[in-house]
Protein backbone atom coordinates (compact mmCIF):
# COMPACT_ATOMS: atom_id res chain seq x y z
CA UNK A 1 0.00 0.00 0.00
CA UNK A 2 1.13 3.63 -0.90
CA UNK A 3 2.08 5.80 1.95
CA UNK A 4 0.91 9.73 2.02
CA UNK A 5 3.16 12.22 1.14
CA UNK A 6 2.27 14.97 3.47
CA UNK A 7 5.15 16.22 5.30
CA UNK A 8 4.15 16.21 9.48
CA UNK A 9 6.07 19.41 10.54
CA UNK A 10 5.75 21.87 13.72
CA UNK A 11 2.52 23.69 11.64
CA UNK A 12 -1.12 23.79 12.77
CA UNK A 13 -3.35 21.87 11.20
CA UNK A 14 -4.66 21.45 8.41
CA UNK A 15 -0.73 21.77 7.88
CA UNK A 16 -1.50 22.49 4.15
CA UNK A 17 -3.08 25.60 5.36
CA UNK A 18 -1.59 26.63 8.61
CA UNK A 19 -4.15 28.65 10.15
CA UNK A 20 -1.86 30.95 12.48
CA UNK A 21 0.28 33.63 11.75
CA UNK A 22 4.00 31.98 10.93
CA UNK A 23 5.95 35.14 11.84
CA UNK A 24 3.89 36.87 14.02
CA UNK A 25 1.41 39.88 13.30
CA UNK A 26 1.35 43.12 13.11
CA UNK A 27 -1.31 46.07 13.37
CA UNK A 28 -1.26 49.58 12.29
CA UNK A 29 -3.50 52.65 13.20
CA UNK A 30 -4.38 51.22 16.48
CA UNK A 31 -5.41 53.00 19.86
CA UNK A 32 -4.15 51.61 22.97
CA UNK A 33 -5.43 52.91 26.39
CA UNK A 34 -3.29 50.97 29.59
CA UNK A 35 -4.07 52.18 33.71
CA UNK A 36 -1.87 50.59 35.94
CA UNK A 37 -2.56 50.04 39.20
CA UNK A 38 -1.06 47.97 42.55
CA UNK A 39 -3.27 45.49 43.80
CA UNK A 40 -2.63 42.39 46.44
CA UNK A 41 -0.99 39.22 46.29
CA UNK A 42 -4.36 37.59 47.57
CA UNK A 43 -6.64 39.28 44.94
CA UNK A 44 -4.32 36.72 42.25
CA UNK A 45 -2.82 34.36 43.82
CA UNK A 46 -5.01 31.92 42.43
CA UNK A 47 -4.69 32.69 39.10
CA UNK A 48 -0.94 32.74 38.60
CA UNK A 49 1.25 29.32 38.33
CA UNK A 50 2.47 27.69 41.75
CA UNK A 51 5.85 27.81 40.44
CA UNK A 52 5.68 32.06 40.34
CA UNK A 53 6.87 34.16 43.40
CA UNK A 54 4.61 37.67 43.63
CA UNK A 55 5.25 40.42 45.66
CA UNK A 56 3.26 41.85 48.33
CA UNK A 57 1.27 44.33 46.02
CA UNK A 58 1.52 43.25 42.39
CA UNK A 59 1.22 45.85 39.33
CA UNK A 60 -1.77 44.99 37.34
CA UNK A 61 -2.54 46.87 34.24
CA UNK A 62 -5.80 47.16 32.50
CA UNK A 63 -5.61 47.46 28.59
CA UNK A 64 -8.63 48.62 26.20
CA UNK A 65 -6.74 47.97 22.64
CA UNK A 66 -8.60 49.40 19.28
CA UNK A 67 -7.90 48.15 15.85
CA UNK A 68 -8.23 49.77 12.68
CA UNK A 69 -5.97 48.18 9.99
CA UNK A 70 -4.08 44.81 9.96
CA UNK A 71 -2.02 42.88 7.02
CA UNK A 72 -4.45 39.90 7.90
CA UNK A 73 -7.30 41.84 6.35
CA UNK A 74 -9.36 38.69 5.46
CA UNK A 75 -9.88 38.29 8.59
CA UNK A 76 -12.04 40.33 11.98
CA UNK A 77 -10.37 41.73 14.08
CA UNK A 78 -12.03 39.69 16.78
CA UNK A 79 -11.02 36.21 14.91
CA UNK A 80 -8.12 37.58 14.68
CA UNK A 81 -6.60 38.42 17.90
CA UNK A 82 -8.37 35.85 19.45
CA UNK A 83 -6.18 33.23 16.42
CA UNK A 84 -2.86 34.72 18.11
CA UNK A 85 -4.23 34.60 21.64
CA UNK A 86 -4.70 30.72 21.14
CA UNK A 87 -1.29 30.34 19.59
CA UNK A 88 0.83 32.02 22.34
CA UNK A 89 -1.32 31.35 25.32
CA UNK A 90 -2.77 34.25 26.16
CA UNK A 91 -5.90 34.38 28.60
CA UNK A 92 -9.05 34.99 26.43
CA UNK A 93 -12.28 35.64 26.60
CA UNK A 94 -14.70 37.12 23.96
CA UNK A 95 -16.85 40.01 25.22
CA UNK A 96 -18.18 43.79 23.31
CA UNK A 97 -15.12 45.74 24.04
CA UNK A 98 -15.81 49.39 23.92
CA UNK A 99 -13.01 52.35 23.44
CA UNK A 100 -14.27 55.77 23.23
CA UNK A 101 -12.62 59.10 22.34
CA UNK A 102 -15.12 61.49 21.67
CA UNK A 103 -17.40 61.65 25.41
CA UNK A 104 -18.13 65.23 24.91
CA UNK A 105 -15.55 65.68 27.83
CA UNK A 106 -11.65 65.77 28.04
CA UNK A 107 -12.58 62.69 29.82
CA UNK A 108 -11.67 59.12 27.23
CA UNK A 109 -13.83 56.10 28.29
CA UNK A 110 -13.86 52.24 27.73
CA UNK A 111 -15.19 49.80 28.79
CA UNK A 112 -16.29 45.52 28.75
CA UNK A 113 -19.44 44.06 28.35
CA UNK A 114 -19.93 40.69 29.19
CA UNK A 115 -22.38 39.11 27.82
CA UNK A 116 -23.71 42.30 25.82
CA UNK A 117 -25.40 44.65 28.14
CA UNK A 118 -23.57 43.95 30.90
CA UNK A 119 -20.69 46.08 32.17
CA UNK A 120 -18.27 44.63 34.13
CA UNK A 121 -15.28 46.65 34.05
CA UNK A 122 -15.25 50.26 32.92
CA UNK A 123 -11.75 52.76 32.13
CA UNK A 124 -11.44 56.09 32.59
CA UNK A 125 -8.57 58.39 31.56
CA UNK A 126 -7.98 61.98 31.39
CA UNK A 127 -4.90 63.40 29.50
CA UNK A 128 -2.77 65.68 31.06
CA UNK A 129 0.41 65.90 29.26
CA UNK A 130 1.71 65.04 26.00
CA UNK A 131 4.88 63.53 24.98
CA UNK A 132 6.91 65.04 22.30
CA UNK A 133 7.87 62.85 19.33
CA UNK A 134 7.53 58.97 18.71
CA UNK A 135 7.17 56.44 21.33
CA UNK A 136 8.21 52.95 21.67
CA UNK A 137 7.27 50.80 24.47
CA UNK A 138 6.97 47.14 25.26
CA UNK A 139 4.19 45.18 27.00
CA UNK A 140 5.82 42.18 28.34
CA UNK A 141 3.75 39.00 28.78
CA UNK A 142 4.55 35.81 30.48
CA UNK A 143 1.64 33.37 29.57
CA UNK A 144 0.63 30.17 30.76
CA UNK A 145 0.13 27.57 27.45
CA UNK A 146 -2.22 24.20 28.36
CA UNK A 147 -3.72 22.04 25.90
CA UNK A 148 -5.00 18.72 27.95
CA UNK A 149 -4.19 15.29 26.45
CA UNK A 150 -7.32 13.88 25.09
CA UNK A 151 -7.03 10.87 26.57
CA UNK A 152 -8.73 11.18 30.53
CA UNK A 153 -6.06 11.14 33.13
CA UNK A 154 -3.10 11.71 31.58
CA UNK A 155 -0.71 14.65 31.62
CA UNK A 156 -1.18 17.73 29.14
CA UNK A 157 -0.22 17.25 26.14
CA UNK A 158 1.54 21.08 26.39
CA UNK A 159 2.31 22.47 29.70
CA UNK A 160 4.72 25.86 29.26
CA UNK A 161 5.20 29.35 30.45
CA UNK A 162 5.61 31.32 26.98
CA UNK A 163 7.43 34.60 27.32
CA UNK A 164 5.90 36.92 24.69
CA UNK A 165 6.66 40.38 23.91
CA UNK A 166 3.72 43.50 22.14
CA UNK A 167 6.06 45.81 20.63
CA UNK A 168 4.35 49.41 20.42
CA UNK A 169 5.33 52.76 18.61
CA UNK A 170 3.35 55.62 18.54
CA UNK A 171 3.29 59.17 17.02
CA UNK A 172 1.16 60.81 19.47
CA UNK A 173 1.02 59.83 23.47
CA UNK A 174 -0.37 60.83 26.51
CA UNK A 175 -0.05 60.46 29.94
CA UNK A 176 -2.43 61.08 32.60
CA UNK A 177 -4.80 59.70 35.55
CA UNK A 178 -6.84 56.65 34.86
CA UNK A 179 -9.10 55.05 36.64
CA UNK A 180 -10.86 51.43 36.98
CA UNK A 181 -14.57 50.95 38.16
CA UNK A 182 -16.75 47.29 38.30
CA UNK A 183 -20.17 48.30 38.01
CA UNK A 184 -21.94 45.18 37.31
CA UNK A 185 -19.67 42.87 39.05
CA UNK A 186 -20.39 39.05 37.87
CA UNK A 187 -19.13 35.72 39.57
CA UNK A 188 -18.50 34.24 36.43
CA UNK A 189 -15.78 36.80 35.05
CA UNK A 190 -14.68 38.31 38.53
CA UNK A 191 -12.58 40.78 37.75
CA UNK A 192 -13.98 43.20 40.59
CA UNK A 193 -12.10 40.97 42.72
CA UNK A 194 -8.76 42.22 41.93
CA UNK A 195 -8.87 45.36 43.99
CA UNK A 196 -7.32 48.86 43.79
CA UNK A 197 -5.14 49.56 46.19
CA UNK A 198 -3.44 52.73 44.48
CA UNK A 199 -3.02 54.00 41.19
CA UNK A 200 0.27 54.50 38.86
CA UNK A 201 0.55 55.99 35.56
CA UNK A 202 -1.89 55.82 32.56
CA UNK A 203 -1.18 56.35 28.99
CA UNK A 204 -2.96 56.37 25.77
CA UNK A 205 -1.36 55.89 22.14
CA UNK A 206 -3.25 57.14 19.51
CA UNK A 207 -1.39 56.43 15.46
CA UNK A 208 -0.22 52.84 17.36
CA UNK A 209 1.62 50.90 15.30
CA UNK A 210 1.85 47.09 17.22
CA UNK A 211 3.76 44.31 16.33
CA UNK A 212 3.79 40.57 17.94
CA UNK A 213 6.78 38.60 17.05
CA UNK A 214 7.41 34.06 17.57
CA UNK A 215 8.83 33.59 21.03
CA UNK A 216 12.63 32.37 20.84
CA UNK A 217 11.89 30.01 24.14
CA UNK A 218 9.29 28.51 25.94
CA UNK A 219 9.65 27.29 29.57
CA UNK A 220 8.43 23.53 29.76
CA UNK A 221 6.76 22.94 33.12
Amino acid sequence: MPFGSLSVSNTSIPQYAPPYPVDGSDYTNGTVLTVTYQTSFQCVRHLVPDMLELEDEPQSNTTAIRLTTSFHSYWTMTRQFYVVAKQFGFPKKLGNVALVLKTGSTIVHGYVERPAGQKIVEVGFQPEQKLKGTVESTIQGLNLRVIPSVVSDQRPSVKELVPVDISMDASEVWQGSGSICFPEPSRFDPMHEVKVIRYGTANLLRNASLAIRLPTKVFQL
